[in-house]
């Protein structure tokens, strides 16, 4: 969500580059998650550029940020730029908020001497809710109305702002989300100073006990870790290493094959893994915004006919097929959603956990 763009039509071009600039640093969508809800906006300023950001950097953490650089113009929204790089760049490399602070701070000082901004960022576990945050500026976090310490837990249920030009937050702050976290922010932004940056999220209980999300880039690199992740789980939740280990390998070639042939622009994509665990059965939902593509369409391999004669592909679905118990695949609003269950005895999983 966005603030309304200049209704001007006398734009000089150099305002026509900021304001493209300025439109372009701002996330196109919000993350998938059943378990969150997100929602930002950027004021406009004759006198700043603002922008906030939200994206995954490693490790399973949610990365939010609100900026605003006291500088209009080109001029403003390129050094808004510099500094949504600087702040990806640092929590791309795991840093923590307060190291990934000062080496934005550092670097964006070297480059534009010494000029100031204004910076809230922060990581969050959305499966603890653990936070950790900095800022620098003019900024602040706070929970509901409640001004936020650098770490802390969010409870569910309840709004974590971070606004970077502004000091303090508006009345509305203390509202809860049932007004729904567009119109939270909307109003939000109306009670502050032109030229903020607003984000916020707000945790959602899932409704089942052992519900968890996982989110990947669209790269080859990133799939050994997800997978990791979800057998992982699988494990802690009892679930007995055999299943764990085909519901992992399944995975693997579904996520390989939507990396490798499911987007055609060249651009940065997120793939969504949910996975819920009951006594006996495993549900897994693989979520992807590339090209459509129902791969339970694919003809079955003919198993019968040698291997040297057989045509290339479709054992990897094959596969998925005769592991999972049912499998089902729908395209919702743009995404390809993939769903599978396995079903298995429970008691097997309490023995082969030792229990």
């Amino acid at each position: 969500m966005t603030a309304p763009p200049p209704t001007s039509h006398s734009m000089s071009p150099d305002d026509r580059l900021a304001a493209e600039v300025a439109r372009m640093l701002l996330p196109q969508r919000f993350p998938h998650r059943r378990d969150l809800e997100l929602s930002g906006l950027a004021g406009t300023s004759a006198e700043a550029c603002s922008f906030y950001d939200v994206f995954w950097p490693p490790g399973g953490l949610l990365a939010l940020c609100a900026a605003s650089v006291p500088r209009a113009g080109a001029s403003g929204a390129l050094r808004a730029a510099a500094l949504q790089k600087l702040v990806r760049a640092g929590l791309g490399l795991s840093l923590s908020a307060d190291e990934t602070l000062a080496l934005v701070g550092r670097a964006y000082a070297a480059e534009f001497e010494e000029e100031p901004f204004d910076l809230a960022l922060l990581t969050l576990d959305p499966a603890s809710g653990r936070f950790a945050g900095a800022g620098q500026g003019r900024h602040i976090a706070a929970i509901g109305a409640r001004v936020s310490p650098g770490d802390g837990v969010l409870p569910i249920g309840s709004v974590l702002w971070l606004a970077a030009g502004a000091q303090a937050l508006g009345e509305p702050a203390g509202e809860g989300p049932d007004l729904g976290l567009d119109d939270l922010a909307a109003r939000l932004l109306d009670t502050m100073a032109p030229g903020v940056a607003l984000v916020g999220v707000t945790l959602r209980a899932t409704g089942r006990k052992a519900s968890y999300d996982f989110s990947m880039a669209n790269e080859l690199a990133a799939i050994a870790g997800l997978v990791s992740g979800v057998e992982a789980t699988l494990a802690r939740e009892g679930v007995p290493e055999p299943v764990a280990a085909g519901l992992g390998l399944a995975l693997d070639e579904l996520l390989t094959n939507t990396v490798s042939y499911g987007y055609l622009d060249g651009g940065w994509h997120e793939i969504l893994v949910e996975l819920d665990v009951a006594p006996g059965c495993v549900d897994v939902s693989v979520r992807d915004d590339g090209r459509a593509f129902d791969p339970l369409l694919a003809p079955e391999p003919d198993l019968a006919v040698e291997l040297e004669e057989r045509q290339v592909g479709g054992l990897g679905i094959h596969f998925v097929r005769t592991l999972a118990d049912e499998i089902s695949y729908e395209r919702e609003r743009g995404w390809n959603v993939l769903r599978l269950r396995k079903r298995f005895d429970p008691e097997a999983g309490l023995e082969s956990s030792g229990g």
